[in-house]
């Protein structure tokens, strides 16, 4: 059912799309970096290690509502599962937030 919704994609869903991708790849890289700065130096990096935690759940908090959106949204009501979609990513960003601020606050 959702393969057949990418093929009636809009100029707005692919616009999306690569948007999010692009947020997707970004957001991968600097998880990367922050998490090799952690596995260089362990013994004085946790606080980088939530900040690649952060980042790992706001980048995956973006890819998950795509996901959601094309998967969900075209059942019965698409506006309360557009919602449903952005509920969750927002509720996972918001973990990623929390991190990062531990991250700031936990260095001594």
């Amino acid at each position: 059912m959702w393969a057949s919704r990418l093929i009636n994609f809009s100029i707005l869903d692919w616009s999306v799309t690569i948007v999010k991708l692009v947020a997707m790849v970004l957001g991968g890289y600097i998880v990367c970096l922050a998490y090799r700065g952690h596995a260089r130096n362990k013994e004085y990096s946790r606080p980088l290690f939530f900040v690649a935690l952060g980042f790992a759940l706001i980048t995956g908090a973006t890819i998950l509502e795509g996901i959601l959106y094309v998967i969900i949204a075209p059942m019965a009501n698409p506006i309360s599962n557009l919602l449903l979609a952005l509920l969750v990513s927002t509720a996972v960003t918001l973990i990623g937030f929390v991190a990062i601020i531990y991250s700031i606050y936990s260095v001594k």
